[in-house]
């Protein structure tokens, strides 16, 4: 099924299965050609029921744009545990550097302040106590304690050599940030309370 934007678009697409409809929405974001964010939804709800905002079911939405006036090469969109069924979603800039966003009901896609650094691919994971974030050979970490404030904080091993990171969520030590990669050859591992 060929999925329609307005305008032509660039990067990777990310899609997630979300919680809204009545059957679970996929969502699904992906980076306009030129400027700004495109977000689209599939309305999964048992074919016959009504449409939902002019989407029939089994259909896909014409899209939305939202967080114009900057180019972005590609974004990762998360349907969060959180809020009043939030998604989160990680902008990767074209000129470096990455943006967090959410979506919450009413305001719509709300962007938090600074600047998340690195490129890259983005893979975008949460945990009971909060997010973690892999940007190309970079990781970050955020506690939800205080959410929809995400916190980010960076927890990339130093001289870790290119390729070799990955990373994984334990409950040992009432919750660990796994990190497994080679320096000089070597294979190391270090673990990150979970904050």
């Amino acid at each position: 099924m060929q999925i329609t934007t307005p305008r032509p678009t660039r990067g990777p697409a990310s899609i997630a299965q979300g919680v809204y409809g009545a059957a679970g929405n996929l969502e699904l974001i992906v980076a306009d050609a030129v400027d700004g964010l495109w977000v689209h939804w599939f309305n999964a709800d048992p074919l016959g029921t009504q449409p939902v905002s002019g989407v029939e079911p089994g259909q896909w939405s014409g899209g939305m744009l939202f967080a114009e006036g900057t180019a972005y090469e590609s974004a990762v969109i998360h349907q969060s545990r959180r809020g009043p069924d939030y998604l989160e979603v990680i902008a990767v800039r074209a000129d470096g550097g990455a943006e967090s966003w959410y979506w919450s009901p009413g305001p719509g896609f709300q962007r938090r302040d600074g600047m998340l650094p690195g490129s890259g691919a983005a893979v975008l994971s949460e945990h009971e106590r909060g997010f973690l974030l892999q940007l190309g050979e970079r990781v970050f970490a955020a506690s939800a304690r205080d959410y929809p404030a995400l916190p980010w904080h960076e927890v990339t091993p130093t001289d870790a050599d290119p390729g070799t990171l990955r990373i994984a969520v334990s409950t040992r030590d009432g919750g660990m940030l796994e990190l497994a990669y080679r320096r000089d050859g070597a294979l190391h591992h270090d673990a990150v309370p979970l904050a």
